[in-house]
């Protein structure tokens, strides 16, 4: 069985909203999440990419954390900041391509929260990404990733394994843990929780694009 279900470019990801086709969206946080931001003692700056109509950002941002979401459909970024208004979540809310951010925001975060951006970036991507993640961390700064091992051929979303989560990530990161999710999201099964920590120094050939 294929998975070809997500758009690829900008005008796909707004089209897809503008239908009200975005079987990826819950409607709210995946129910990790909430155990995620109890287990945290302190106020983080988290980064939340790809983070569509804002639900992972604004329970960040409720647990008093100081939060930036980026999303590249228009129509999302109205739904999130509608949600943030509504939740009196103060959150920095970006309409962008996130490859496109630039420096300003590099070193600048202790969390980046994955949740169902790395699934739909294709392949060739990956290593940018991750490069990308780490540039907006502090060091020592933490990845948080909820990914989805669903074991479909093709994509987006694209199956994310184990191993192809450390082939992206290892070169960056520390893995402290990878286990299981017990209770996910109806309709999502074999999802794994994975942190990671930055790596002290970031190799140069690492910082593109």
């Amino acid at each position: 069985m294929k998975r070809d279900g997500f758009p690829k470019t900008r005008e796909g990801w707004e089209g897809r909203y503008l239908e009200g086709n975005t079987p990826w969206d819950l409607g709210e946080p995946p129910p990790i999440l909430h155990d995620v931001v109890a287990a945290e003692a302190e106020p983080l700056r988290v980064m939340v990419p790809g983070a569509g109509r804002g639900h992972d950002a604004v329970r960040w941002a409720e647990a008093g954390h100081t939060v930036t979401m980026v999303d590249i459909a228009a129509s999302a970024v109205v739904d999130a900041r509608r949600l943030a208004r509504a939740s009196a979540a103060d959150i920095e809310i970006l309409e962008a391509d996130m490859f496109e951010l630039g420096t300003s925001y590099e070193g600048a975060y202790d969390v980046v929260w994955e949740h169902t951006c790395f699934c739909a970036l294709p392949p060739e991507q990956r290593d940018a990404y991750a490069a990308l993640t780490a540039r907006w961390l502090k060091p020592d700064g933490r990845m948080i990733a909820l990914l989805w091992n669903h074991g479909y051929e093709g994509g987006p979303p694209y199956d994310i394994t184990p191993e192809i989560t450390r082939a992206a990530f290892d070169p960056l990161y520390t893995t402290e843990s990878l286990e299981p999710v017990v209770e996910s999201a109806p309709g999502r099964s074999d999802e794994f929780l994975c942190r990671m920590r930055r790596r002290w120094r970031i190799p140069a050939s690492s910082r593109g694009p």
